[in-house]
């Protein structure tokens, strides 16, 4: 087993998750002068992340070899400041990734592919995804309660709904019950680059942001 170390804010919660989710988060707190460990990791890859109150997430890709102790090095969280609310987009998943740093939170319609699972998940295949390091993320939101859109936005997501109904290969459109818009606060954390998909050498399992219902008030990415 190795061991894992670094330095954020004081008193931030950090968490490591392995990047094929092969296990739970595990979570630690940072002590006054910011530092924190993890004693027992085993050897890989994993997710690391950041928060505090008043402070965005942040995470970054570490990896854990052999028996030394591993330097995680900084971890600097961003102030968090709340957007002032505006006309609210009807996005793609595609589309609300590549704008996640236009704004902190922000309430959003998003449509995807639902997909459920362990997390669910809306999906949807973009050209560009989301890397940290050499760790690649899926392009997918997962979801934290969110609600069904107001009938106001009936119009503009049908718009989106075809563009997805119309995408994929030949023969391989996705199932129309499938693709489906909810409605709540998008949140993606800080330390996530767009690069070309999917060329990175490895892939984590973990959505890349999330989307919150808007009575939520934890709106950390990384559970």
């Amino acid at each position: 087993m190795g061991s894992l170390r670094g330095n954020t804010a004081a008193g931030a919660s950090v968490r490591i998750a392995p990047v094929d989710g092969s296990s739970e988060s595990i979570g630690a707190t940072a002590d006054a002068a910011g530092n924190f460990e993890f004693p027992s990791v085993a050897p890989g890859w994993y997710i690391l992340s950041g928060t505090a109150p008043y402070f965005r997430e942040m995470v970054k890709a570490v990896r854990v070899a052999g028996d030394a102790p591993t330097d995680a090095g900084p971890l600097t969280l961003l102030l968090a400041l709340q957007a002032e609310q505006g006309p609210v987009p009807v996005l793609t998943v595609c589309e609300a990734l590549e704008k996640r740093n236009s704004v902190t939170y922000w309430p959003a319609v998003i449509v995807g592919i639902f997909k459920s699972g362990m997390d669910e998940t809306l999906r949807l295949d973009c050209p560009t995804q989301l890397v940290t390091g050499e760790v690649a993320w899926p392009s997918s939101i997962a979801l934290t309660r969110p609600s069904a859109p107001p009938d106001e936005f009936r119009a503009e997501i049908e718009k989106k709904r075809q563009e997805i109904l119309k995408s994929g290969p030949p023969g391989a459109h996705p199932r129309p019950e499938r693709v489906v818009a909810l409605y709540g606060i998008f949140v993606a954390p800080s330390g996530l680059a767009s690069a070309p998909c999917c060329r990175a050498p490895v892939e984590t399992v973990i959505p890349p942001a999330r989307l919150f219902g808007l009575a939520e008030k934890d709106l950390r990415v990384i559970r």
